[in-house]
């Protein structure tokens, strides 16, 4: 009987001693792993709304410069084309890895409201850019107010067409029901509202290159009356002006072309008469500005529903300044 209590008390001690050498490794095992959360680097997703066009390449640099400065990751992240449910499914995977942030340019705000809120809910600051969300649960906006830009090029317009008989007037869109580009149109014709103008049919190129300059070419050709253009985006103005030699001509016997976008690549448009002004965006400071803010507010800090990143005016007399 002595021998198995011996034999039970050394049982005991055998297991509170192996006890109480797990308990200090369990508790180091626990702090280490907290050590390395608290040392990981804040990774901010940014996803354009086209992919590989050359404004967002602005954007991407200006992030990138921000997060350098900052000591944060970006992490650029495209969509294989232009549509809500490529966006849709990079939100979905950025969710998945739990990035600090997203900063998206929206192509359809009411298709990706959910994912964003979703985002939202499990803890990632999101913000939007170049194309904004409103009604979602989104922290803000950086870029331009895309009605006032459009309502900028209808003011031109109407300067332009001073004193010329009713207008007939076509319009190029991107992809129908962008928010970005409908406020753009309205503001247009809110602008605009002091010429006379007849609106033809509205055209939509889906924001691709091929199919902008084709519409541009074949509609302008077979529509012989046709007075002047409003293209609400950048698209066709991407290519080199010899890929649209109707547009030359139009413009060359008093056709009025007019851009609501405005960067390096389509200012020889400008220079060589072929559009007459060009009311854009700062695509790199929305990158660096949408950035910064986000980080700000990860930290905890208060931002704005609205940074403002202005606009930017090109015609034949700054044009050469802006090159």
């Amino acid at each position: 009987m002595r021998n198995w209590l011996v034999v039970w008390l050394t049982m005991v001690l055998v297991v509170l001693l192996a006890i109480s050498r797990m308990a200090p490794k369990e508790s180091n095992r626990w702090t280490a792993v907290s050590h390395k959360a608290a040392n990981d680097k804040m990774t901010i997703a940014v996803i354009p709304k086209t992919p590989e066009q050359t404004a967002f390449r602005d954007t991407r640099s200006g992030a990138e410069e921000a997060a350098k400065e900052l000591g944060v990751e970006v992490l650029w992240k495209e969509t294989m084309k232009p549509d809500t449910y490529g966006q849709v499914e990079v939100m979905e995977e950025m969710i998945g890895k739990r990035v600090d942030g997203i900063l998206i340019s929206v192509i359809d705000p009411n298709a990706l409201k959910g994912v964003i809120n979703k985002a939202v809910e499990a803890g990632i600051k999101v913000a939007t850019f170049d194309s904004d969300a409103p009604d979602s649960k989104r922290l803000f906006y950086t870029g331009t107010e895309n009605y006032r830009l459009g309502r900028q090029v209808g003011e031109a317009l109407a300067k332009l067409a001073a004193g010329r008989e009713e207008l007939q007037m076509a319009i190029l869109t991107g992809i129908p029901g962008t928010f970005q580009t409908e406020q753009r149109i309205k503001g247009f014709k809110d602008g605009a509202a002091g010429a006379r103008i007849k609106y033809l049919p509205v055209q939509a190129c889906d924001e691709d290159l091929h199919k902008a300059v084709t519409i541009l070419e074949q509609y302008t050709r077979a529509n012989p009356d046709l007075d002047a253009w409003f293209v609400a985006g950048p698209w066709p103005f991407l290519t080199p002006t010899e890929t649209m030699p109707i547009l030359k001509e139009f413009t060359g016997r008093g056709g009025i072309v007019l851009s609501a976008e405005s960067y390096h690549s389509t200012f020889r448009y400008v220079k060589e008469g072929v559009v007459q002004v060009e009311v854009g965006q700062d695509f790199m400071l929305m990158g660096e500005l949408g950035l910064k803010h986000l980080v700000k507010a990860i930290h905890g800090e208060k931002v704005e529903s609205f940074i403002d990143t202005g606009t930017i005016y090109v015609d034949k007399y700054n044009v050469d300044a802006r090159m």
